[in-house]
């Protein structure tokens, strides 16, 4: 969180921290594993399925194949790590802070007294496995999506306490 430490401001503390979910990591381990195996077996299953003259020849193009798939699973794995380590999301006691990006960066912060509202969506797989996206009203009518992140209904009740406790704060001036 190197990011966030060099921009917080004098007396703003750090209240919750975000994290993607690992399921980022699914798609890139899936074709990883598809193509490393089914290379690995290519010859047997052709031969089992076409004969052994055909099976030759189709397995190796059937080898390529999945060679070419567990390459592309390696990269979307890779994509998706470099994602989980630039990627930086906190709630502080004055405002929400996200940092997307590795060498281009792009930011997105907004002070707790301008949100309206806060909402997260959960598909039948995010329910599962506790990931969502995390909605953030602001004034205005402004929507920021915060897309998979572990947790949402974690993340909710921490900004709804904080955003509670800067209203309670508020009326005791």
């Amino acid at each position: 969180m190197l990011y966030i430490q060099q921009i917080l401001l004098p007396e703003e503390k750090i209240m919750s921290v975000l994290r993607l979910h690992w399921i980022i990591f699914l798609p890139g381990v899936l074709l990883t594993l598809f193509g490393g195996i089914f290379g690995f077996f290519s010859y047997e299953i052709m031969e089992a399925l076409l004969g052994v003259e055909v099976g030759k020849v189709v397995g190796r193009l059937f080898a390529g194949l999945c060679m070419i798939i567990a390459i592309l699973g390696l990269f979307l794995s890779s994509a998706a790590f470099v994602r989980q380590m630039s990627t930086e999301l906190v709630i502080t006691n004055k405002r929400i802070i996200a940092k997307y990006g590795f060498i281009a960066r792009t930011t997105f912060e907004i002070m707790l007294n301008r949100i309206t509202g806060v909402n997260f969506d959960q598909t039948v797989l995010g329910r599962m496995f506790d990931f969502g996206t995390i909605l953030v009203y602001g004034a205005g009518g402004n929507v920021s999506p915060f897309n998979g992140i572990a947790h949402p209904e974690k993340f909710q009740r921490a900004l709804m306490r904080v955003m509670g406790k800067i209203s309670q704060d508020n009326r005791l001036f």
